[in-house]
């Protein structure tokens, strides 16, 4: 018994315009501004935190960067909130501690989250009853879900400071 062998061939235009449909739909669907649902009220600090914290997505974590093109996540915060005449503490853990304590059910745009996650604190700012803005090692300033089991295993709570 024989194997029968079968060789494809493609047209080389066929192949060029797969790989253009490709990389079109990847840069169309994949990387793409993430769209962020901000209260059409809002409006004072709390909105230029927001817009503020917003228009910082996309730039590099860097261990003790505290901006304008490079952040950890305290510096990020400390940052933004500087820019709204607010001085914050310099690190994660201490900005954790000031302001007042709110529930999950109180927080509004411009709030601090807080984690802990293994030994370390970590800071980002509510855009949203679902996402906050921070500065992650692995992605740089970015938008993440409070709902992701990540986030909620890790959540020490929430702090209002304005």
């Amino acid at each position: 018994m024989g194997i029968k062998q079968h060789i494809v061939t493609y047209a080389p235009g066929a192949v060029r315009a797969a790989i253009f449909f490709l990389c079109f739909a990847f840069i169309t669907f994949g990387c793409g501004p993430k769209k962020v649902r901000i209260p059409e009220t809002l409006s004072g600090s709390r909105a230029n935190v927001v817009s503020a914290s917003i228009d910082l997505v996309g730039k590099t974590y860097k261990n003790g960067g505290r901006g304008p093109n490079a952040f950890d996540c305290s510096g990020l915060v400390y940052y933004v909130y500087k820019r709204v005449g607010v001085v914050l503490p310099a690190t994660a853990e201490e900005q954790g501690r000031v302001g007042i304590e709110i529930s999950r059910e109180s927080i509004l745009p411009g709030d601090l989250v807080v984690f802990r996650i293994k030994r370390d604190f970590h800071v980002g700012i509510v855009l949203n009853e679902r996402e906050f803005v921070h500065a992650s090692k692995s992605k740089g300033v970015a938008i993440d879900n409070l709902s992701l089991p990540y986030w909620t295993r890790s959540l020490l709570g929430f702090r209002s400071v304005l």
